[in-house]
């Protein structure tokens, strides 16, 4: 299974606009709901703008792979099962560009 080491929530004024408060609050309540034994050292802090303040709110999962307009049902996923979320995510942006932007952009995913 795939670890997560560190969730950062985009802080800019765009991101609290569209709803980074309340993403951050649901990560945080959630995982220490029903993951914070399987994601013992996972840390959820206050990231800088990633540039990609339309798709807002944004996060950015391990230092690698940033998700956009993160809602609660993504949360779920992403603390659900990462592997299969971020693994998708990935082999996505690897292989189809076009794809990848859609989902980020709520289209398919």
């Amino acid at each position: 299974m795939a670890e997560l080491k560190i969730i950062e929530i985009c802080q800019s004024e765009m991101c609290q606009n569209k709803g980074a408060k309340s993403v951050k609050h649901i990560l945080k309540t959630v995982w220490k709901e029903k993951y914070q034994e399987q994601y013992p050292d996972l840390r959820i802090i206050d990231g800088a703008c990633s540039g990609d303040c339309e798709w807002g709110p944004v996060i950015k999962v391990n230092d690698s792979i940033t998700l956009r307009e993160v809602d609660r049902d993504m949360v779920e996923r992403l603390l659900q099962d990462p592997e299969v979320m971020l693994g998708e995510v990935m082999h996505i942006l690897e292989q189809d560009r076009e794809t990848f932007d859609r989902i980020i952009e709520g289209e398919l995913f």
